[in-house]
């Protein structure tokens, strides 16, 4: 599960810097996405109910 997240969000941000070359906010943007595959991540590797509530 791990690799599928990790392929789809790489897909997902090639595809986004390509998408949003002329906007301004593009930075704060690739943080946000960033951010969600960072909580996607934990919220798929959670051994225990308290880590999947924090992903």
């Amino acid at each position: 599960m791990l690799v599928v997240i990790n392929s789809i969000s790489f897909l997902v941000h090639l595809y986004s810097i390509g998408y949003l070359e002329e906007d301004p906010h593009r930075p704060r943007f690739m943080a946000y996405l960033s951010i969600f595959t960072f909580f996607m991540l934990i919220l798929v590797t959670a051994d225990n109910i308290v880590q999947m509530f924090v992903g």
